[in-house]
């Protein structure tokens, strides 16, 4: 086979450095040439396009027509299947961008080759291009830095930072999900009325006041509207973006405002101030470290908190694991045991001088269930499928989302644990989760704060800024952050 060596004629300007490669450099590739093509930018591509060309190929040849050219490419190192004609999949290229550099739409420069294999199916010869650049703009919005409300709830002044919205910290590509918690109006009736607003990024806020509505809006595509989720629409005020409008009649006392702006959707959450929960608390020789001691400062040591339920304070759960024979109690007031829960030839018995710590029959999980306004205890083996972790980690927004470190502190030491604590902690606005054994493959996260329900895999948790004591009860995925 006869091979013979040629010239391209490759452009290497780079996007912001446009003398680094003058046209006219040029790479081999055996008798052929490689030609690079101008910068693909997914977003002005059509969102139904299967194939995008990366490079031109006069394609190398061989003076024995039994011998076929197959292609490929490499990319920063991975290599990709290549049509003669020089296109790839363009799902393929624009996936490896963004798991290479992140989705945000600036030009990504790889360093690519073209290798073609030569084959009879008896013998095969490899050629390989030198290097080219393939440059790519992954298809994305552009997300700002930073987003504010502005609104019935602030007076709709302009400028005003009082109500930003958190991703929880980092990469606005990565976390693309903003929210914040605004409170509901009223009249000076106390009725509750409308609330509307849009919402506005870090450019338009670094307008000033005088040219504030110059700025871009993201607000409702159709005026009057009051959906509660949807597509929204960023542009001109009130010419494309029209107000978002919470009816008054929708019974809330706040309401999270939830934007992603990779997708360009809207959520709002009615929220509903139910008070402070009413905490009980077990201790017992099954519980904590097993001392009995009762003293406020031994919640987490000796005393393991109750769980209130998201959406009835009165009642308060706890799944554990519990010895037969074992006893305990609940409490009501760390330090005090004049409010307790005992038992009593069989029977659960409150505030009763005469009666016996609470066992249960047989080695296993239990769920324990305090109903305040019933007066009922009830405990019933827990059926469901349990885990146990040797670490439960706190990852979010405000450390890049490490799951091996803020690390929460086991509160049973005499018994299998699935509680844990942490104490004191001050946190900014911010978003986190909660992590298992230095891992993503178990993690719990929930849109309600300051407790809530964690779900497997769930949304960021959207942590209002604060210092708080935060426990955790990894079988149900409860969690509470108790302000301080």
């Amino acid at each position: 086979m006869t091979m013979l060596l040629a010239s391209c004629t490759e452009d290497f300007k780079d996007w912001t450095t446009p003398q680094s490669n003058t046209q006219g450099e040029k790479v081999t590739f055996g008798n052929g040439t490689i030609t690079p093509v101008d910068v693909i930018d997914f977003g002005a591509l059509s969102d139904d396009i299967e194939t995008v060309q990366v490079c031109e190929i006069n394609a190398v040849t061989s003076s024995d027509p039994t011998y076929v050219p197959e292609y490929t490419i490499t990319l920063n190192g991975e290599e990709f299947p290549l049509e003669p004609d020089g296109t790839m999949d363009a799902k393929d290229l624009e996936q490896y961008v963004v798991v290479l550099y992140g989705q945000e739409p600036v030009v990504r420069t790889l360093t690519a080759q073209v290798k073609c294999i030569m084959n009879n199916e008896a013998t095969a010869v490899a050629i390989v291009s030198d290097e080219f650049n393939v440059r790519v703009i992954p298809d994305a919005p552009t997300i700002s830095s930073a987003y504010y409300y502005i609104g019935s709830s602030n007076n709709w002044t302009k400028c005003d930072a009082s109500y930003p919205l958190s991703n929880g910290g980092g990469d606005v590509y990565a976390n693309p999900v903003f929210s914040v918690v605004v409170p509901a109006v009223y009249d000076e009736n106390g009725v509750r009325t409308d609330n509307r607003f849009k919402i506005y990024s870090q450019e338009t806020m670094d307008l000033g006041v005088d040219n504030f509505y110059n700025g871009d809006f993201i607000g409702y595509p159709v005026n009057g509207e009051n959906e509660m989720s949807g597509e929204f629409i960023e542009g001109a005020n009130d010419v494309i973006a029209f107000d978002f409008k919470i009816p008054a009649d929708i019974e809330a006392d706040k309401y999270r405002l939830t934007f992603d702006m990779f997708n360009r959707t809207f959520t709002i959450e009615p929220l509903i101030d139910l008070g402070e929960p009413d905490l009980w608390y077990l201790v017992g020789s099954c519980i904590g470290n097993g001392s009995w001691v009762n003293e406020a400062g031994n919640v987490g040591i000796s005393l393991i908190p109750m769980y209130p339920k998201t959406d009835n304070y009165n009642i308060n759960t706890y799944v554990g694991y519990f010895p037969a024979g074992q006893g305990f109690k609940l409490i009501h007031t760390p330090g005090n045991w004049d409010e307790q829960w005992g038992q009593k030839d069989g029977i659960f018995v409150k505030n009763d001088g005469g009666s016996s710590d609470i066992t249960v029959p047989e080695d296993g999980y239990y769920e324990i269930t305090y109903d305040m306004q019933a007066d009922a205890l009830t405990i019933m083996k827990y059926a469901g499928t349990v885990a146990v972790y040797s670490q439960i980690g706190m990852p979010g927004g405000y450390q890049g989302w490490d799951t091996g470190s803020n690390l929460m502190d086991a509160m049973s030491t005499v018994v299998e644990n699935h509680d844990w604590i942490i104490k004191g902690v001050t946190y900014d606005a911010t978003e986190l989760k909660f992590a298992a054994d230095n891992s993503w493959d178990v993690n719990w996260g929930g849109a309600a704060f300051p407790l809530g329900l964690g779900e497997h895999n769930g949304p960021n948790i959207p942590v209002e800024a604060g210092t708080y004591d935060v426990i955790f009860n990894d079988i149900l995925g409860e969690y509470y952050f108790i302000a301080k």
